[in-house]
Order: C-alpha cells, then structure tokens, then sequence
C-alpha cells in the first residue's frame, strides 16, 4: 500500500542487515537512580556556537564525535503507518499542486479538496516472542547519552515491541544487546532504554535554546537500514507545533519541533540531530513527506525537552506534568478585534475548569495568558508547553490581560489528570432533548444551524440550568453547521454575544445578525463557562 502524504515517523520497517545475537530480554525496569546521579553521568556543552565563521569544507570531525554514539534499534513489534489529520495550511497548496493526490489513503471532496486520509487496520505483531519474521521488525535509531548504556529514541521506535536489540558499533566492529525499557512518554514521543554494557562512548548534550534559524545541522542515525548515516542541513525553523501528527489514532501531545532540511528518512527515528560542533540539539522523530522518503523538511524535538522528559521516566517510568485547568485558543485577527488587543499574542482562555488550580487562582473566561512563570506566551501551545514542563505543586505567576487591564494572578499546579487527556473538544456533552415550543418560548434560527429558545422553567429542569443564569438555551445544532464544527452542543446555555448580556432568543438574533462575519458566544455548560468564536455562512 502506498503511504499517504502525511507526516511520518522516520522509522524503517524491514529486515535487519546486521545479525542479531540472540540474548535474554526482559522489558522489566532497571534499577533506578535519583536525577541527580543521572546528571552526573552526562557530558554537557552549552556555549553558544560561533559567529561569522568561513565555509567549512567537511564535517569529518563531527561524524567521528557523535557516530560512535549512535545505535541502531531493532523491534520485534512492526511500525505503525502513521497519519495525519491535517497538512499545515501553509504547505498543502504546494503539495496538492506539485505532488498531486496520493492514489490511497485520500478522496476529493466536492471542492476538489482532498480529505483526510482513511483509517486503515495496522498488521497484527507475531505471536510468537522469540522468532520475528525480518519482515515484521521495525529499524529505528538512538543515541547513547551515558557510559553505562542509557539511550535516548523515540517511543514509537520500541512501542508494543516484546523483544528490542540495540547494535552498538565500535570501529568496525559491532555487537548487539538487548535493552530494559526504563520509561517511555507517548505524547512527546521520548523513550528512554537502557542496556547491560560499560565504557560505551556518550553524546555531548547541548542547549537546544540556543539554536537560531540558520544554524548548521547534521542528522545521525540508520535511514533505510544503513547504520551509521549522517546528513547535513540546517535549522529551517524552531517552535513548530500543532503538525498534525498522529500515532496509533492519538495526536502528539506537546509538539515545539526543531524543522531541518537535513536529510531525515525512514530509519532516523530516535537518532540524533547535532549542531556543528557535535553536540546534540535535537532526536529525529518525523518527516513531512507525500512518498514517506525524505522531502526537506524533517523535524526533531529539541533535546532540552527531551532530556526533561527523561529524567522524569528515571523513577516510575511515567511522566508528572502540572495542569492548570483551562481550556485555550489563540489570538486571531477576529478576536484581537473583538478585545483591542493591538497584536496577536497570548493565550484566550475559553473554559475554566470548576475546582482548577486556574478557577482557584481567579482565572475567568476571556482572560488573554500572556505571560506565565517568567515566560512570555505568544499562543496557546507555547501555554500548553510551559505548564506541562512544570511539577505539580508549582506555584506560577500569570500574566493577564482582563478587559484591557494588566494583572497578575498566582495558581499553584495541580497533576495532570488521566481524563483531561482523554477529552476531546471544548467540553463535554451534557443529555439532550427536545425544548417545549409555544408563545415566549418560539425557536429562533441564531446563526445557520442553530436554534435558541428563551429559558422557561420546565426547560431549566429538563436542563439542570440554575435558576440565577440569564440567557438562552440552544435546542438545536446542525451536525454538518460550523457552529457544531466549534463545539456547540444542544442544551448549552448562551448568556453573553460578542460580550453583551443575552436579554431573549429575538434579540440575540439582531444582536448576532449585527456581526459581519463571525460570532462571539459565552455559554454555560453543566457548571462550566466557555467561550466560542462561530464564523456565518
């Protein structure tokens, strides 16, 4: 089957070309160390690189600093074909005109617009543990980063794998080791493993904060099975997030890539990405690509995110992030219009979370983030990243533009729950059914696909609406509506449009009717407020 154009972990799924020695395996946790021993183990590099230095004419010495550190990973488990939900806006004219529609995996809508690549069943791993057909393995890379045999990768490289061999060359010569599995973090694709061995040559770590645009870069690792590989480029962009990168049907969860022109192919998953000096900066992990080959633009997670990441899996194999309890969208014209921001930066805070170290801090709904822990916020996945990096129990100050008005809130991060990152969308769904009709109480059409109704008493029992909340209540959304797309539900309650108090369903009507283009709603939603941005047809 062909691959779809999509964004694509660089993992090759093939049979090896160096012969595995079979050895005993246990994915059972080594023994663990505190962050601090483990930060012993680390060799670090963080001066800045140097300005306005002549061509250089060969990257030799860089190839001999950082290849003895790489390794090639063999899984029993084979790669998961990955998809995407969505190409960056910026990129899909080039692609759909130049490459045209991949013949599987995408359809033409009326518009003539591909859609989303279908689902398709991934191959069933083999059942047997200590025989996998080479067809059936997956080849991905790492990097050692301590003489004892720690190794950073990427999770999809090892994930479901029941048996993972790891080939570590010396010169010329190469011997394989099975590694223990000390933890692993799905939503950045980080995996940490580690095998039995000694004296083994580690990576220099460097500071991933201090690349600029422009920077040379060279990519480490085993593209189509070749171990050993390294390709040179150089930082095309930092800070790409929201990629659309899927794994197994589960979006990455915090995305801040480094994007490269270095050649990044199936194989370098898991391999590192080092500046010209030969510290390591980034680990590979995916390619933007309609052929699954390398196109040009490769991306890396930067190896501060990484190593902060690691050090967490040391002691249970988990990740702790800190939660704040909001829902969040960015600052786009439409709303930096609406608030008279002046600029497009920060985070819109759409929900507060009842009980969340957000709503305890004073958080409100249409606070504007623009700031948190020191750091500036310039959208809500840079938000999204720096409460995440955060332990639970820290206290933060925030940033926040109110009506205009600068203030400072403090909240102090609570765990990041299981099922707040299970939800999907605005909010969750409250019972539905249908609204009583007659004198006061007539449906009014809002914005196409949605019909309102003024609240009465048996609607707010139906609903479980408190009897202070003043608004109308929504009977009635099309499923194929933009208003359903941004995640209005029937039964929610709208009190406020584009920041007006709601007096009745008739003049909400001429109240939104008064907006050219889009709508601004405050709703509430069992217990919860929120904020919506519904563009008209």
């Amino acid at each position: 089957m062909k691959q779809p154009q999509s964004l694509k972990p660089a993992m090759k799924h093939t049979a090896p070309i160096i012969t595995a020695i079979t050895l005993a395996f246990s994915l059972a946790h080594a023994e663990t160390i505190d962050a601090n021993a483990f930060h012993s183990k680390l060799t670090r590099d963080t001066t800045p690189l140097p300005n306005g230095g002549q061509v250089q004419m060969s990257y030799a010495n860089v190839a001999e600093k950082i290849l003895p550190s790489v390794v090639t990973i063999f899984s029993s488990a084979p790669m998961k074909t990955p998809t995407a939900d969505k190409i960056p806006p910026q990129l899909r004219p080039f692609f759909y005109r130049f490459f045209g529609v991949p013949n599987e995996g995408f359809g033409m809508d009326e518009n003539d617009e591909p859609q989303a690549p279908r689902r398709r069943g991934q191959p069933q791993a083999p059942e047997e543990e200590d025989e996998v057909a080479p067809q059936n393995r997956g080849v991905g890379s790492g990097v050692i980063i301590t003489a004892d045999g720690y190794i950073l990768t990427n999770n999809h490289v090892i994930e479901d794998a029941k048996k993972i061999e790891v080939a570590v060359t010396d010169g010329e010569n190469t011997k394989n080791y099975t590694a223990q599995v000390i933890g692993t973090d799905p939503l950045t694709d980080v995996a940490l493993i580690k095998i039995d061995a000694k004296n083994m040559k580690p990576a220099t770590i460097g500071d991933s904060t201090i690349l600029r645009v422009g920077d040379v870069v060279l990519a480490a690792g085993a593209p189509m099975e070749l171990p050993r590989s390294i390709t040179q480029g150089i930082v095309s962009a930092l800070g790409r997030s929201d990629e659309g990168i899927v794994r197994k049907g589960r979006m990455n969860g915090y995305e801040d890539f480094i994007q490269t022109d270095a050649s990044i192919n199936p194989g370098n998953s898991g391999g590192p990405l080092v500046d010209g000096l030969g510290r390591v900066i980034g680990i590979n992990t995916a390619i933007l690509s309609k052929s699954g080959m390398n196109a040009g633009i490769g991306f890396a997670i930067p190896i501060n995110m990484a190593m902060r990441i690691a050090e967490d899996l040391l002691d249970d194999g988990s990740v702790q992030r800190g939660y704040l309890g909001v829902q969040i969208t960015d600052v786009t014209p439409q709303f930096a219009k609406q608030y008279k921001t002046g600029d497009q930066t920060g985070a819109l805070v759409t929900q507060v979370g009842s009980e969340s170290p957000a709503e305890k801090a004073g958080v409100q709904v249409e606070d504007i983030i623009t700031g948190i822990n020191g750091q500036k916020v310039d959208g809500s996945s840079r938000l999204r990243l720096i409460v995440s990096s955060l332990k639970p129990g820290t206290s933060v100050p925030m940033e926040i533009l109110r009506n205009g008005q600068k203030m400072t809130l403090n909240a102090t991060l609570e765990a990041l729950p299981e099922e707040a990152l299970a939800e999907v969308g605005p909010g969750r769904s409250i019972p539905r059914g249908g609204a009583g009709k007659g004198g006061a109480n007539a449906s009014v059409e809002l914005v196409p696909g949605v019909i309102v109704q003024n609240l009465s008493q048996a609607l707010r029992e139906r609903y479980d609406i408190p009897k202070e909340l003043q608004g109308i209540l929504v009977t009635k959304v099309e499923p194929d509506s933009r208003a359903a797309a941004m995640g209005l539900e029937d039964g929610d309650v709208i009190t406020h449009i584009n920041r007006q108090p709601v007096p009745s369903a008739s003049e909400a009507r001429t109240m939104a009717k008064a907006s050219e283009q889009s709508v601004l709603l405050r709703l509430y939603r069992k217990g919860d407020t929120m904020l919506l941005m519904i563009g008209k047809q």
